[in-house]
């Protein structure tokens, strides 16, 4: 064979094996790319699908092509995913719910870590330490609250490992009295968490029994002094013979008169419970209260002739409101009553009316005694006073206004006293005009 022929044949063989090289090199490359692309692209998409749920995105599932080890991962990722957006929307419930119950509770509630942190505080609680909600969360226990009894129940409760409760001023000098119910916070292991504190303002209730207190012991004492005076005349009457019928005449009319006060205060003390329980229902009519006031200066004109005190009804035209006529004619008759009994000899009470919008201001005044600044404001109270021995010579209960008030109360009015010591008092009431139909 010639060297011609060996070289052509060497050559092809040379060119070949090349072409095979290439064409086994593209095909390993292409495979190469098909298996990084079956590999990277299925954890490109996990990657993606992880940092969504980072951001709360919860549901997002990837796509799933086949059964090896990739595609494996891929389906425990959407289990997952699942597992995770049923979690959320539960917790997110209970949350919702949680914060619905605290935010509608009238009844404070601040949770504390043991780092002594608020972690949790409902909006009765801020508006009791008169903060936001959120501006309480991560603040430490006593700057949140400023209030150091609250801290020392919260930190006994998270010692002791026991709930503790103790009534409490909200502010050192402040009238509000709160009561606290301190709890630790416990995990599912028993582990103290921290505390929870709930507080309920309970000043008003407090209130409430200081004034029962105080309610018992007035007519206590006002039924004492009547009962006394005559259990001593008729143990005198029963002990003598009789024979001195100006003394016996005497000691009757003490024990009638005794009596009568004793009367009087149990039909006001009557009236007011009444009208303070809601058991005497409020009539809304047509009341004419020029005729109101001329019926009670009619009532009073002999009281007041014997005392030589002129009452004047400047009311001259009719004036209607709307409220219960047997009520308001107890407000007219307390107020002119009042204005004739504390009133000197030759004094004068009046009456005048000054219309409104909606409403009329009534005012009755007199030249009488007047009352001192410093009583002005519990002249209203139940029993109040200005001078107990005057007011129980002139045969008060010291009940009358505040029953004057509480009915002006109930028919939405208001009730206002002027008064200097000397110069006499302007009692101005407002009541609704009756709307014409």
């Amino acid at each position: 064979m010639r060297a011609d022929e060996i070289n052509s044949i060497y050559r092809s063989l040379v060119r070949g094996s090349i072409l095979i090289g290439l064409i086994v090199a593209a095909a390993a490359f292409g495979v190469a790319i098909l298996l990084n692309r079956a590999i990277t692209n299925p954890l490109q998409d996990l990657l993606v699908a992880v940092r969504r749920l980072r951001e709360r995105e919860f549901g997002r599932k990837v796509l799933v092509q086949s059964t090896d080890e990739i595609g494996q991962l891929g389906k425990a990722f959407n289990e997952l995913s699942e597992t995770l957006e049923e979690l959320f929307f539960t917790i997110s419930d209970r949350e919702g719910t949680l914060d619905t119950v605290l935010s509608s509770m009238d009844d404070g509630v601040v949770a504390v870590n043991m780092r002594r942190e608020v972690i949790l505080a409902n909006r009765a609680a801020a508006d009791l330490f008169h903060h936001d909600a959120e501006e309480m969360i991560g603040k430490n226990q006593f700057e949140a609250t400023r209030n150091e009894e609250l801290s020392r129940l919260l930190e006994k409760t998270m010692d002791g490992k026991d709930s503790f409760s103790q009534e409490m001023r909200l502010r050192p000098g402040s009238e509000r009295t709160i009561a606290v119910t301190s709890s630790p916070l416990e995990d599912q292991h028993g582990k103290i968490q921290g505390a929870v504190a709930v507080m309920r303002d309970v000043t008003s209730l407090r209130h409430l029994e200081q004034m029962r207190q105080e309610f018992v012991a007035n007519v206590s004492h006002e039924l004492r002094t009547p009962l006394t005076s005559i259990k001593g005349f008729s143990e005198t009457l029963l002990n003598s013979n009789f024979e001195d019928r100006a003394l016996s005449e005497r000691f009757l009319n003490i024990i009638n008169n005794e009596t009568d006060r004793m009367i009087s205060l149990i039909n006001d003390l009557l009236d007011l419970s009444r009208i303070e329980s809601g058991k005497q229902p409020l009539k809304k009519d047509a009341v004419d209260m020029k005729r109101v006031f001329e019926d009670t200066v009619l009532m009073l004109k002999n009281k007041a002739d014997a005392k030589g005190v002129t009452i004047e009804n400047n009311i001259y035209s009719p004036v209607t409101v709307e409220g219960d006529e047997k009520l308001l004619k107890q407000v007219a008759l307390n107020l002119v009553d009042n204005g004739v009994k504390y009133n000197s000899e030759g004094g004068k009470v009046w009456i005048e009316a000054e219309q409104g919008l909606d409403s009329v201001e009534f005012i009755v005044g007199d030249t009488g005694l007047g009352i001192a600044t410093e009583h002005l404001d519990r002249i209203f109270e139940r029993f109040y006073r200005v001078d107990k021995g005057r007011a129980r010579h002139m045969g008060g209960t010291g009940l009358g206004l505040a029953i004057t008030k509480h009915i002006i109360d109930k028919h939405k009015g208001t009730i206002a006293i002027e008064s200097r010591v000397g110069k006499g008092t302007k009692i101005r009431i407002t009541l609704k005009k009756k709307t014409e139909l």
